[in-house]
């Protein structure tokens, strides 16, 4: 009796984990943001394009950067299940030499509520 009712909540569980929401990055491959080599003073804004893959609204809550040199901005309403939103991260590009940095994005998606994110290049 005790196997059968520890069946039925792990299937239970499985089956409201697959239909939660969920945080896709789709336009950066490995969650890697690769800058390449930028010219000093140049444009240091990249577009993360994300999208909810669950079938319930997506919440980034916050998004933390290991240095001040890193600035995110995101999509502060909730994504619906299958919309997209996006994540701006900015790179003060008056600083030369390589970076190798981390996004941290905290949401409500079930299986990876903390998504680690490194954005990395090289300023010339």
């Amino acid at each position: 009796m005790k196997k059968i009712i520890l069946s039925t909540f792990f299937i239970f569980g499985a089956i409201a984990l697959s239909n939660a929401q969920q945080l896709k990055i789709v336009n950066y491959n490995n969650n890697i943001v690769e800058y390449g080599n930028i010219e000093k003073g140049s444009e240091g804004k990249r577009i993360l394009k994300i999208e909810n893959t669950g079938d319930k609204p997506l919440i980034i809550s916050n998004i933390k950067t290991s240095c001040g040199c890193t600035v995110p901005s995101w999509t502060t309403t909730p994504i619906a299940p299958g919309k997209k939103g996006e994540i701006v991260v900015t790179y003060n590009t008056s600083i030369v030499g390589n970076f190798n940095k981390t996004m941290v994005i905290s949401s409500n998606d079930v299986e990876n509520p903390v998504l680690n994110v490194t954005v990395q290049g090289k300023v010339n």
